[in-house]
């Protein structure tokens, strides 16, 4: 859980500055960021007029399916985060504090003077997740044919029983045409 108290700063005056790096193992209770280990970082903390600007540069690393061969590829997902943290309570007279903007989608300080970085930053990762993630760079992929690895320990087709070219049914509209691609083949 990356989270840090931000009681300090909150008394401070505009621009004051808080950096820190983490690195902790981040909750993913419906199993979908599939991650391999801690989630690391380096946070920026900026005192504004309203609350705290968090900047965050972050890594972590997540096993996903191979686009190519459905084995087991391990990615490295980096990203960065902007977002701004308002006080849900003065931290003078622990008074509440009305909601900016009203709309309460707004990421909020809690009573404790804590910032909990956890959503954003799972939902950077989910943002930053490679649409076709591969195991290796040259990674091969599977044969159409069986289904097997195409690596060095994989053979022509031609040859083996049950897998030649199917029979051209005559009814069909391009029986003609498969026929002509056959030939040709040959």
């Amino acid at each position: 859980m990356v989270s840090v108290n931000v009681s300090q700063l909150l008394l401070e005056g505009l621009g004051s500055v808080r950096e820190f790096d983490f690195a902790e193992p981040l909750p993913d209770p419906t199993g979908e960021l599939h991650l391999r280990g801690p989630i690391r970082g380096h946070a920026r903390l900026t005192r504004t007029s309203e609350g705290i600007l968090v900047h965050a540069e972050h890594s972590v690393s997540a096993g996903l399916e191979c686009a190519r061969c459905l084995e087991d590829a391990r990615v490295r997902i980096r990203g960065a985060i902007d977002e701004e943290f308002f006080p849900s309570t003065d931290i003078r007279t622990g008074a509440p504090l009305p909601l900016p903007g009203g709309d309460g989608e707004a990421l909020l300080i809690d009573d404790h003077h804590e910032i909990g970085l956890d959503e954003v930053l799972r939902q950077s990762i989910l943002t930053n997740l490679p649409l076709q993630p591969l195991c290796r760079a040259d990674c091969p992929g599977l044969c159409t044919v069986c289904g097997e690895r195409l690596d060095g320990a994989h053979g022509p087709h031609a040859d083996e029983p049950g897998l030649a070219d199917p029979p051209i049914d005559p009814a069909s509209p391009f029986a003609q045409l498969a026929a002509l691609f056959r030939d040709a083949e040959d």
